[in-house]
C-alpha cells in the first residue's frame, strides 16, 4: 500500500498556473552552462599550488613519470601508501599532455565537479521533472563549498562524484523496472564504485552500501538486492579495482597493514588527528550551500512539514532516496572520530536535488514571502560582510587583509546588487525569474572569492630558486618540516632533518639514512663538508642554529616564514 502524498498548500488552479515555471529557454541554459564551465576552469592555472595538499598531489604523479613506476606511489622518492592511485594516474597522464603545471595539477577536480553538476541535473530530471533538474544543477554549481573544492587538488571531489555516479546509476536501475534496462545501470554502478575505491579506498563501498540498503529497508523492498547484487557487476568491480591492490601488495608486503589497518580501520575507530564534535558538519553544510540554505531557513513551516513527511514516509520515492543518501553520509562521518570538512562533500549532490525540489515547489505554490525573506537576508548578510571588512581593514595591517578586504567589498556589493534585483523580480511576481540574477551573480562571487587564494601558504618562489641554482650533486635540505612545494617546483628530492611527518612510513622502508637525518649534528657536518648545500628553514629556527653553522649561512631567497640559506 502506497503512503499518501503530502497535502499541498491551498492554492487555486489559476495561481498555480500563474507561477508554474515554463520551459527554460535554450539560450539561457547554454549561457549558464558556458558560464559555469568558464568559472570552473578559468583560473586553475593562475595561482601557485597551496601547501600541503596541492603540491603533494602534483609531486606523486611527477615521480611516477620519473621512476616509470605506476604501481608503487612515491613522495619525495619514498613509498607513500596513504591513498590509492587513480588521481595520481590521471594527473600523470595530464602531465604528459599539458606538461607539469598548476593547470594540469588542478584540472581533474574541476572536470569531476562539472560531471557532478551533470549528475545532479540527470537525477533531478529523472526523479521529478526537467525544471527540478536545471535547478539542482544550478544550485550545486553555485554552492561555494562545492565550487571551492573543485579548485583545489584533493581527493574528496573525485571520490564524491564517482559515488554520485554510482548511486545515481542505482536509482536509474531501480526505476528502470525490467531486467534488460537495469543491466547497463548496474554495470555503471559497479564500475564507478571500483573507480571510487581506487580514489580513496573502501569507504566508497561502505557508504554506497549503507545508502542502498537503508533506502530499500525504508521502502520495504530488500528483495531488490537479488538484482542489485549482480555477479556480472561484481566481476566488473573486481576487474577494475583489484589488479592494482594485488600488484602493489605483491611488490610491497607492508602495504596491507599500513593502508587497510592503520589508514582506514584504526583511523575511523581510534583517531589521533582531526578530532571534532558530533555536530561539526552542521555549519559546513549550512554555510557551504549559501545562499540557498538561507532561503530554506526562511521557510520554517515548510521545513517542519518536510521533516514530518520524511519521518512518516509521506514523500516521493526520489525525495526519500536523496534524504537517505545525504543522511547516511552525514551520520557516518559525524560518528567517525576523525573529521575534516571535506568528508561530507558526497551529500551535496542529493542536497542540491532536494533544494531544486524545494524551489520548484516554492515557485509553483506562489510563495513569494519566502523569496522576499531570503533576499532580504542576503542584503543583511552583504551589509554585515561590508562592515566586517571595513573594521578588519582598520585594525589589522597583515598583508593578507590587503588581499581579502577588497574582494570582500566587491563580493558583498555584487551579492547585494543581485539580491536587490531578485527582490524586485519577486515584487513583480516573477518568482522563477528572480533566481536568475542570484545564480549568475553567485558564479561571479565565487570567482571573486577564489581569486584571493594567494593568501594560502605556498612555496613556489623557493622551489623555483632551488630548481634554478641547485646542481645535481648539491644537497637540498628541509629543516624539521617537509615542504611539498619545494620538492614539486624544485623537481628534486630533499633531505629531511628532524621531523618526518607523513614521510615517516616511507622513511622506514629500505635504507633511507642518507635522506633522513635525525639530529642537527648530521646537518652541521654536511654544512662544513665543502659540498654545496641549500637549507630551507623557518626564520625563527635559523636564528637558533645560525652560530653553529660554519661557514656562515648566506641567504639567497625568502618567502613567508621560510628562507633559503647556502654554505657557499
Amino acid at each position: 500500500m502506497r503512503n499518501p502524498a503530502p497535502t499541498p498548500l491551498p492554492r487555486t488552479a489559476a495561481a498555480l498556473a500563474a507561477h508554474a515555471p515554463r520551459r527554460v529557454p535554450a539560450w539561457l541554459v547554454w549561457s549558464f552552462a558556458i558560464a559555469v564551465v568558464l568559472t570552473y576552469v578559468g583560473l586553475l592555472g593562475h595561482f601557485p599550488l597551496n601547501e600541503p595538499d596541492e603540491p603533494r598531489y602534483g609531486e606523486i604523479p611527477r615521480e611516477m613519470l620519473v621512476l616509470h613506476d605506476w604501481v608503487t606511489p612515491h613522495l619525495n622518492f619514498v613509498k607513500y601508501f596513504e591513498k590509492p592511485p587513480l588521481v595520481y594516474w590521471l594527473n600523470a597522464a595530464t602531465f604528459k599532455v599539458f606538461g607539469t603545471s598548476e593547470f594540469a595539477v588542478r584540472l581533474w577536480p574541476a572536470l569531476f565537479a562539472l560531471l557532478g553538476i551533470g549528475a545532479a541535473f540527470a537525477l533531478g530530471r529523472a526523479m521529478f521533472d526537467p525544471w527540478v533538474g536545471y535547478l539542482a544543477a544550478a544550485i550545486l554549481a553555485t554552492s561555494p563549498f562545492y565550487f571551492g573544492l573543485s579548485q583545489i587538488v584533493i581527493l574528496d571531489m573525485p571520490l564524491s562524484i564517482l559515488m554520485s555516479v554510482a548511486l545515481g546509476a542505482f536509482w536509474f536501475a531501480y526505476a528502470a523496472g525490467d531486467r534488460g534496462r537495469r543491466r547497463p545501470w548496474l554495470l555503471l554502478l559497479y564500475a564507478a564504485t571500483a573507480l571510487a575505491v581506487l580514489t580513496k579506498g573502501p569507504v566508497a563501498v561502505v557508504l554506497e552500501g549503507g545508502v542502498i540498503v537503508g533506502f530499500l529497508v525504508l521502502r520495504g523492498e530488500l528483495r531488490a538486492l537479488r538484482w542489485a547484487v549482480s555477479p556480472l557487476g561484481i566481476a566488473l568491480f573486481m576487474a577494475v579495482a583489484m589488479p592494482w591492490f594485488v600488484l602493489v601488495s605483491r611488490r610491497n608486503p607492508e602495504f596491507v597493514d599500513f593502508f587497510i589497518i592503520k589508514q582506514h580501520v584504526a583511523r575511523f575507530l581510534t583517531p589521533d588527528e582531526h578530532q571534532e564534535g558530533v555536530w561539526f558538519f552542521v555549519p559546513v553544510v549550512l554555510f557551504g550551500m549559501l545562499p540557498w540554505t538561507l532561503f530554506v531557513l526562511c521557510a520554517p513551516y515548510r521545513l517542519g512539514r518536510f521533516a514530518r513527511d520524511v519521518l512518516y514516509r509521506r514523500v516521493s520515492v526520489g525525495t526519500l532516496y536523496c534524504v537517505v543518501w545525504a543522511g547516511v553520509v552525514f551520520a557516518f562521518f559525524s560518528l567517525s572520530g576523525s573529521k575534516l570538512a571535506t568528508y561530507v562533500l558526497p551529500m551535496f549532490c542529493p542536497l542540491a536535488v532536494l533544494a531544486g525540489r524545494f524551489f520548484d515547489r516554492l515557485i509553483r505554490d506562489g510563495d513569494a514571502a519566502v523569496l522576499r525573506r531570503g533576499n532580504r537576508g542576503l542584503l543583511i548578510a552583504a551589509g554585515l560582510v561590508l562592515v566586517a571588512a571595513f573594521v578588519t581593514a582598520q585594525v589589522s595591517d597583515n598583508w593578507r587583509v590587503g588581499v581579502i578586504v577588497p574582494r570582500a567589498y566587491g563580493g558583498a556589493a555584487l551579492l547585494a546588487t543581485v539580491a536587490a534585483w531578485a527582490l524586485r523580480c519577486v515584487r513583480r511576481n516573477a518568482l522563477a525569474a528572480s533566481l536568475a540574477p542570484l545564480l549568475f551573480g553567485m558564479l561571479v562571487v565565487q570567482l571573486v572569492a577564489i581569486s584571493g587564494r594567494q593568501v594560502a601558504a605556498q612555496y613556489r618562489p623557493l622551489g623555483l630558486v632551488v630548481r634554478a641554482h641547485a646542481q645535481p650533486d648539491d644537497l637540498v635540505i628541509d629543516y624539521r618540516h617537509y615542504i611539498q612545494g619545494v620538492t614539486f617546483y624544485g623537481q628534486r628530492r630533499t633531505i629531511m632533518v628532524g621531523g618526518r611527518g607523513e614521510l615517516d612510513f616511507g622513511s622506514r622502508q629500505g635504507d633511507q639514512r642518507a635522506f633522513f637525518w635525525d639530529t642537527d649534528e648530521q646537518l652541521l657536518e654536511a654544512w662544513a663538508s665543502g659540498r654545496r648545500a641549500f637549507l630551507i628553514i623557518n626564520r625563527s629556527e635559523l636564528e637558533a642554529i645560525r652560530r653553529q653553522l660554519h661557514p656562515v649561512p648566506r641567504q639567497i631567497a625568502a618567502h613567508g616564514k621560510k628562507v633559503i640559506v647556502v654554505n657557499f
